[in-house]
This record gives C-alpha cells, structure tokens and sequence, in this order.
C-alpha cells in the first residue's frame, strides 16, 4: 500500500492547504456555492489528510491523491455544466438573433457528437474536451487575430508607413463627432449596449446575476489617427474594438445600460491595411488577412508584458492536468506491493454500442 510518512506529513498538510485553495475557488466562482465561513475548505482538506494518516495508514497515500486529483475532476465537471449552460444562453441569443438554421443545427450536431464520444471512449472522452479548449484558443477570431499580428508587426509611424498590413498607433481625432445617447459625451465615436438582467438564487440563499446583450448599437464616422508625424484617415466600416472596458454603466429594473467611448485623449494601435485613395493615404479592412482592429494603448502593452509568464502557467498547468488525467483514467491494480497498469482494449471499445447500457436496463 502506499502510505504517508511521517516526515512527508507536513509537507503534504502545506499541499493540503493549496489544494483548498483550488477548492475553494471552485467551489465558489463555478458552481456559484456559498462556502460558510468562506475558509471552510482549508479546514476540511487538511482534516481530510490528517484522519487519514491517523486510521488509514495503509491507504493515506491513496486519499491525498484522491483529493488532489479531486481538483481536476470537480474543474471538468464545472467547465462541462458552464459549457451546457453557455450553449444554452447561445441557442436562446441565437433564436432571437434569426440566426440561420444551418449554423443552430451544425452546433447541435456537435452536441450530439460529443454525446456520442462519451459513451464510446468512456472517461478518456475528457481528453477531447481538453483539445476542445486548446483549440477554441488557437482557431482564429477577432482577438486572436488582432493579438498575433500586434505581435509580429513593427509599429510605424504615420509618415512612413508602407501600404498593407501594418500597425499604427496615435491619438484619435474626430472628423464629424458624435454623441453618446446616455451621458451626452461628445467623442469620435460610441458602441451602446443594453443587457437583460437575469439573477438566480441557489439553494443557499446566494443570489447570481447574469448579463445578456439584447442590443448594440454602434456609431462611429471616418476619423484621423494622429501621432508626431502626421495623421491619417480611418475608414470604421468593419472595424472591430478590441479590450475596450466600458466608460459607462447603469442598471435600470432589468435592463443594463453601458457606453463604450473612443475618445480624443487616449492613445490607440490599429491594425489594419494601409492604402492610397487617390493622393492620400487611408487606414482600413485588410480582406485578405480579414484583420482591422483598435485597442487602448495601455492595454495592449499589458497583454504583451504579462503573455509570456500566462503562457508558462497555462503550460505548467496543462501537463499537470494530462498527467494527473493519465493517472485518475488509467487502469490500475495493486498486486501486494506491485503496482499494475493494464493495457486499454481500445478495439472493444470503439466497436461496442453506445446506446447498449441505456436501453438493455
């Protein structure tokens, strides 16, 4: 069997307390439960650990690693309810959008494929749910994209920027300014939102609240992009807004108001295609890398400062999720003090029936 020492004891009693804190935030930020007191779990995980080294000596080993491992399995179980619920909201959005039915009917061919995985390949079937996530990362979209172009272009200025893909940073300057419907602004341009409110009350008394966009609005006319050598006009059709955070936000009964501004005062990098238009030179739509995007300066230069430490913590922890995975769905027997693995019929599987458990009951 594999047992605690007592001098690994207080080693594992300080893991014990991280793995609560893992708990904790679980607990709390996925599955919206009300820890009373809030710091319950540091006491449970390390009482947890401590009875099993005092009465279960023989198999203390086997607990800690089953509350470590609890970890991964309570974070799949809250990542599979949230995607259930998110794919939920996005059917509803989608109805009221019109959106076409080809697309509602391709993501539910998707549900049904993932259904079909779990019964087929079983619980190793988390391991496409992990490829899911890093592909959603990957796959490009509007941020992705933005976000690896800034990363590879060099950023010009105004004066000398060559026609095509390139990056551009300066103040903007409004041609025809407008103003922003709930605080009168006057500004380059604005996107108005509103949000329905919906709020939840779980078993325990704590109240959720969620926001749905029922609306959006976008307002925004052709301006200048200025910096220390000159400016040039932006064309905003397709434009995208990228990390903007709201200037705005007001909740009236069950409705949320949020203006986002671009303004006069901050400065912005743009990505996009520079070409001539007549003698001039002009900012837009780049159709062939289908990139054109604007964020606060400030942001950007964050993102790039903290990209390489995010990007070593999401390595560290994805090899610690597949090897804690390999270990928690990999058959294993004890044999006395031998520790067995045993091989995976991957053959019986796949040609097994996945409906065969539910309607032979």
């Amino acid at each position: 069997m594999f047992e605690i020492s007592l001098g690994m004891l207080p080693i594992l009693f300080l893991f014990s307390l991280g793995i609560a804190l893992f708990h904790t935030f679980i607990l709390s930020g996925i599955f919206n439960i009300r820890l009373k007191p809030s710091w319950v779990m540091f006491v449970i995980d390390p009482a947890i650990l401590g009875i099993a080294f005092l009465f279960f000596q023989k198999e203390s080993g086997f607990i800690f690693m089953g509350l470590f491992l609890s970890v991964f399995v309570m974070g799949i179980i809250g990542i599979i309810k949230q995607g259930i619920q998110s794919t939920i909201e996005s059917f509803r959005e989608q109805r009221k959008k019109k959106t076409p039915v080809w697309k509602i009917v391709g993501g539910a061919l998707l549900a049904l494929f993932a259904y079909l995985a779990f019964f087929y390949l079983g619980i190793y079937s988390f391991f496409l749910i992990f490829s899911v996530i890093i592909l959603s990362a990957i796959l490009p979209n509007t941020t992705n994209r933005f976000y690896f172009y800034q990363r590879v272009l060099p950023t010009s200025t105004i004066q000398s920027v060559a026609m095509g893909l390139a990056e551009i940073s300066g103040k903007a300057k409004a041609i025809q300014p407008v103003t922003s419907p709930d605080t009168d602004t006057v500004c380059v341009g604005y996107i108005y939102t509103v949000d329905q409110i919906s709020t939840s009350t779980d078993d325990d008394g704590r109240t959720s609240t969620s926001y749905h966009e029922i609306s959006r609005k976008t307002n925004l006319n052709n301006f200048y992009i200025e910096d220390e050598t000159g400016k040039i006009e932006i064309i905003p059709d397709k434009l995208q807004w990228i990390s903007f955070s709201p200037t705005h936000s007001r909740e009236d009964g069950s409705r949320r108001y949020q203006e986002f501004i671009l303004d006069e005062k901050t400065d912005f990098l743009l990505i996009g295609q520079a070409f001539y238009e007549g003698s001039t030179s002009i900012f837009r739509f780049d159709e062939g890398k289908k990139v054109f995007g604007i964020a606060p300066l400030d942001i950007v230069n964050f993102a790039n400062k903290w990209r390489p430490l995010k990007l070593r913590a999401l390595t560290t922890l994805a090899c610690i999720a597949v090897l804690a995975a390999m270990i928690l769905f990999t058959p294993i027997t004890m044999n006395g003090n031998t520790m067995v693995i045993e091989q995976r019929n991957w053959k019986q599987i796949l040609k097994s029936n996945p409906f065969e458990g539910i309607f032979n009951r």
